[in-house]
């Protein structure tokens, strides 16, 4: 049984995609996704950044500790949203952690097809090493964010270069071909996400690439040595079986996971955290995971929070 704050939340959902009608222009697709934002907190302050040459905001909440940082990808199919989209989300997600939380303007496809926003991931993984541990890094992303941060982890480690402390996945989409039983299951039911649009998606951002090669997809890439997973599905999402699919490939592969798929959840009800008890439990567990990878990486590590500058921002 679902809230009465979700039941409402999902009703709305569904009568504006019923008003809104499909699309193929990438440009009106992420009008409708900025349209849509919700006010970051009144605790959270965001800054416009530079990291490792890339673009970013570093929002924090008012008790976040700058000596932790997550680094955030956010969803939109490879092609949408910005900081900007999920400046609400990277706050909730700063408070519950405790951490400063730093969302990486990736560049976007069609105009930026793959590799693009992986190399900007970890570039700014880079830049961000130089001022603080890896140990006191975790990546974190939703969507196709959850998707690029596993597959950044991964070239991470093909460079042999540090993991971060843990990588969190919210409703990431891992099936580039639609072709799990959920996205014929839910297609209908869905009220956030277009099978049609997704399909738009995967092919402004493959390019020629094959929706299999382990450089793109994170359940045909070889993930042993990945640090701990925390992934989310929601049950009402026609990505649930993606999260799914993603964890026990992992665990395959020896990566500690922890798997939690929530029924009737839509694709990242998180963002509704403050306001549907669903989406702030949610974030409260990305909280909880967070603080103890951060303790069990950094038990050492001092209480005294290190200049908001050991970001290597540039303005």
């Amino acid at each position: 049984m679902v809230s009465p704050q979700f039941d409402k939340v999902r009703r709305i959902l569904r009568e504006r995609r019923v008003a809104s009608p499909p699309s193929t222009d990438v440009v009106e697709l992420r009008r409708r996704m900025t349209e849509a934002v919700l006010p970051a907190g009144e605790d959270v302050t965001v800054e416009a950044v530079t990291v490792g040459g890339v673009p970013a905001e570093r929002v924090a909440a008012r008790t976040a500790r700058a000596d932790r940082v997550v680094l955030y990808a956010h969803g939109g199919g490879f092609c949408l949203g910005s900081p900007v989209t999920h400046r609400k989300l990277a706050g909730d997600i700063s408070r519950a952690s405790g951490a400063v939380c730093v969302v990486v303007d990736y560049r976007l496809a069609p105009e930026h097809p793959f590799p693009a926003p992986i190399e900007d991931l970890v570039a700014v993984y880079g830049a961000v090493l130089e001022s603080h541990p890896a140990e006191s890094v975790l990546f974190a992303g939703d969507s196709a964010g959850g998707a690029l941060i596993v597959l950044a982890a991964s070239r991470l480690k093909d460079a042999r270069l540090p993991m971060p402390a843990g990588l969190v996945g919210l409703t990431p989409w891992t099936d580039y071909l639609c072709a799990g039983p959920s996205f014929v299951e839910r297609a209908d039911a869905d009220p956030i996400t277009s099978v049609p649009e997704l399909a738009n998606y995967r092919n402004w951002f493959l390019g020629a690439h094959a929706p299999t090669d382990p450089r793109i997809s994170p359940v045909h890439a070889d993930l042993r040595g990945l640090p701990p997973m925390l992934l989310h599905g929601g049950g009402g999402d026609v990505m649930c079986d993606d999260a799914a699919v993603l964890a026990a490939h992992a665990r395959a592969a020896g990566v500690d996971v922890t798997h939690r798929q929530v029924p009737e959840m839509v694709h990242v009800w998180h963002v509704f955290a403050g306001r549907v008890p669903e989406a702030t439990e949610a974030v409260e567990e990305i909280g909880a995971f967070a603080q103890r990878r951060f303790a069990a990486s950094l038990p050492g590590l001092s209480h005294k929070a290190s200049s908001a500058d050991d970001l290597a921002r540039r303005e």
